[in-house]
């Protein structure tokens, strides 16, 4: 007796080869499509950064100097600030901000009556700033004082919080905080 191969097992393979290869090409579809959205998404996450890193970089840069002037919970104070940026800049003020153990700090520029010190100093009188260039201010820093106290053994940490307006279609005010240690009188 010959027997034969039934029709139906022949079609059987068949399907099963043709959803096999459906299923492997559908797998390395999914794979492809898993590796483009990675990829996609990496050179975005550059792109991003990179743009962040410009932006940063054109963020101006404002530096306090703090120094003893050997006076009464007195410092001398230099205020730097540089326009990286490709528009103007426009200083608006400083402020010291107020320390828990000593109180609040108040500042002066030169001339300035002692009647007017504040917790905040104009910073207009520096001008607009152009790009690429550098603008300073010397101020003094002072605590409240009975004339006998100095400065703390262990030294201060002044914060300060500058604000310029940068001459963009929005004047934007940016906000600044820099923080220096000023350190004990002899």
């Amino acid at each position: 007796m010959e027997t034969s191969e039934p029709a139906s097992g022949l079609s059987t393979k068949s399907k099963f080869s043709t959803a096999h290869y459906a299923a492997v090409v559908s797998t390395i579809a999914l794979i492809v499509s898993g590796g483009s959205l990675l990829f996609t998404k990496r050179a975005y996450d550059l792109a991003a950064a990179k743009d962040e890193r410009e932006l940063l970089e054109k963020e101006p840069v404002v530096d306090v100097q703090v120094a003893p002037n050997g006076k009464a919970r007195s410092a001398d104070l230099i205020i730097y600030i540089f326009n990286r940026g490709d528009i103007n800049l426009v200083p608006q003020d400083i402020t010291a901000l107020h320390l828990l153990e000593h109180g609040d700090l108040y500042l002066s520029a030169a001339r300035q009556s002692v009647e007017k010190l504040s917790t905040s100093l104009s910073l207009k009188s520096m001008g607009v700033i152009f790009p690429k260039s550098a603008a300073t201010m010397k101020a003094t820093v002072s605590g409240v004082t009975d004339g006998k106290d100095d400065w703390p053994k262990t030294g201060v940490d002044l914060t300060f919080t500058l604000r310029v307006r940068l001459a963009d279609q929005g004047e934007t005010l940016k906000t600044m905080s820099v923080t220096r240690e000023i350190k004990p009188g002899p």
